[in-house]
């Protein structure tokens, strides 16, 4: 009996499911397969990002939207963008997500630059 080779992937995953669950369980996702074992570029890189894109998106969204804007008494502005603010999450994460699954490396502005500096050496 010949036994198969062992993939480079968590858990055994081909690399754009791995990858496409790295995005679709945002920050959650990215931690699990990037600790999850294996060597494949394509999927610690969707990994890394994943955790990247969506702890900052949260940072963001805490720092501006519940405490910045509601300091300056900006009520009326705040709901607006931060309406603005999650359907423009929605879109990369839908983005992000089925561009992976599709085996395609997904580099997203800004937070690609991000990612590179703080995880340079586990990518």
């Amino acid at each position: 009996m010949v036994s198969q080779p062992q993939k480079d992937t968590p858990f055994g995953l081909e690399p754009n499911v791995a990858a496409g669950l790295a995005y679709l369980l945002t920050w959650l996702g990215g931690i699990i397969m990037l600790v999850g074992g294996g060597t494949n570029k394509f999927v610690r890189w969707a990994a890394a990002q994943s955790i990247t894109l969506w702890v900052s998106w949260w940072v963001i969204d805490v720092a501006v939207f519940w405490f910045i804007f509601p300091m300056l008494h900006m009520w009326l502005l705040a709901v607006p963008l931060s309406m603005v603010w999650g359907v423009l999450a929605l879109i990369v994460w839908l983005w992000t997500f089925i561009t992976a699954f599709q085996g395609k490396e997904v580099r997203i502005p800004v937070v690609a630059g991000l990612t590179e500096s703080i995880f340079k050496s586990m990518l």
